[in-house]
């Protein structure tokens, strides 16, 4: 599984940017922790929130601007049994996120497709040690108007215009998987994180300027 682990992390893991504690747009509460075996069997307990905060890609190229905004998954090892880590099969694809106004209705998703034409990013293992936390990259995007991503897929998104003064909520799951014998796909051992429910506001926005 280590083999197969480094390989996934040095050949996909585009998607694993960390960024320090920027302008935070958007954070949920940490979700409730799922059970994971490790490749040792002991089980992890790994936990996980959603963010978006203002910012742009390190491979950004263009002319300098503010108005960009990335989705990061966070997640963090919570096991209670000192000190074994774990390594787990991150996908943005297995995110899945809804947006809800205040009366509990589903928000349309706009109209358009995704910039610059990419995709979303591929799979990778992420070793994840005891007591640590790791910020995960989903989907860059604007934050006017500010786009939200109900996935890793770049091509469909909400999107909150400067002018709305309405209130929303945020809210999702993700999928993770782990494997005992280093086995592709990684079904062994498979669990959902269930972010709590975060609202989202344009005065949240313009509050991380």
């Amino acid at each position: 599984m280590k083999a197969i682990g480094s390989f996934f992390l040095f050949a996909a893991c585009q998607l694993c940017i960390a960024v320090g504690d920027t302008n935070i747009i958007a954070v949920s509460e940490w979700s409730k922790p799922i059970s994971l075996r490790n490749d040792r069997l002991h089980d992890e307990a790994i936990r996980g929130r959603l963010l978006i905060v203002q910012g742009m890609e390190p491979a950004y190229g263009g002319p300098p601007t503010t108005n960009g905004a990335m989705t990061f998954v966070e997640l963090q090892n919570v096991t209670g049994a000192c000190c074994d880590g774990i390594v787990v099969f991150f996908a943005v694809t297995n995110l899945h996120c809804e947006v809800s106004d205040a009366t509990g209705k589903a928000v349309p998703k706009a109209t358009g497709g995704g910039s610059g034409g990419r995709g979303p990013f591929l799979p990778c293992w992420v070793n994840l040690p005891y007591n640590s936390t790791i910020r995960l990259f989903v989907n860059g995007g604007r934050m006017n108007p500010l786009a939200v991503y109900p996935s890793g897929e770049p091509w469909s998104h909400w999107s909150i215009p400067k002018s709305d003064t309405n209130t929303y909520y945020l809210a999702g799951t993700l999928s993770l998987s782990t494997s005992t014998n280093s086995s592709l796909p990684p079904d062994d051992y498979q669990a959902s994180l269930v972010f709590p429910k975060t609202r989202i506001t344009r005065g949240d926005v313009e509050q991380a300027k």
